[in-house]
């Protein structure tokens, strides 16, 4: 069993299509080990630890170490922008797949966006790093499609191909925009795609053989994915709807919290 852990609300990037948590805080160190424990005990093996951007979590490193001494498999989604040569060490010894969001490569498109310039150069100059002094650990791309960025999908192609593939990328992940909260659901009309626009990119890549994985991943990609919410909220999503299945992690039941977990959807 798996799920994805929104760790906090917070994020040092301001990205216009970002639907994470807005109104929730996050829980201190000590409670956000006993939901560890309780993963642990009904048979969590995988964590993926995102946000927010997770490394704003001050006790991030002491959360992964710990559900690594469990043996729970351990996966980042990062902006990449808080990570350095200098504090990798720090980081890459307790993750088994790190996810980097990578909308374009181009400066002027991630400043507008909200990413701010320098992101792509930023991943780049990491990747050789993470690659050569952790060949075990998994690297992946995630890039948000949407009607603003439409026209990047060619060009991030292009650049992991011919720039960063040789790092030991595994797969490049392209998800269609989603309204699910947040900034995303206020700007719904200015990011939204088509549905023929969308078929038109997933008909291009799902699939095409590259030396990377590639993955088109619409809205019902992320139905039944189970979530965590920093208030440590159990949630999934139908379509672009979400719902909350257990309100606290901590105050629910164990048979209520595995009846979420079995329900098994997963995406990331």
């Amino acid at each position: 069993m798996k799920v994805c852990w929104n760790l906090t609300n917070l994020c040092n990037e301001n990205c216009q299509y970002c639907f994470r948590e807005l109104h929730e805080h996050q829980l201190k160190l000590r409670q956000n080990l006993r939901v560890i424990d309780k993963l642990y005990a009904l048979g969590v093996e995988r964590i993926t630890y995102c946000g927010g951007e997770p490394l704003l979590y001050p006790n991030l490193i002491d959360l992964m170490s710990y559900s690594k001494y469990l043996g729970i498999t351990n996966n980042l989604i990062t902006n990449g922008s808080l990570l350095t040569v200098e504090n990798l060490d720090k980081y890459m010894p307790f993750v088994d797949k790190i996810t980097f969001s990578i909308d374009s490569p181009s400066d002027y498109v991630n400043a507008s966006m909200g990413r701010g310039v320098n992101h792509y150069k930023h991943i780049k100059e990491l990747l050789p790093i993470i690659h050569r002094k952790y060949p075990n650990v998994a690297i992946e791309i995630n890039s948000v499609v949407t009607r603003e960025s439409i026209k990047e999908v060619d060009y991030m192609f292009e650049s992991i191909a011919e720039e960063i593939s040789f790092y030991g990328i595994k797969k490049w992940k392209i998800s269609r925009f989603c309204p699910l909260r947040g900034y995303a659901k206020e700007r719904e009309n200015l990011f939204s795609l088509p549905d023929q626009v969308f078929q038109a990119i997933k008909n291009k890549y799902d699939g095409q053989k590259a030396m990377f994985e590639i993955s088109v991943r619409d809205y019902d990609d992320i139905n039944d994915n189970i979530i965590i919410s920093p208030c440590a909220a159990m949630k999934t999503s139908h379509g672009t709807e979400e719902y909350t299945l257990v309100d606290n992690v901590l105050e629910a039941s164990e048979d209520e919290i595995k009846k979420v977990l079995s329900l098994g959807g997963y995406y990331v």
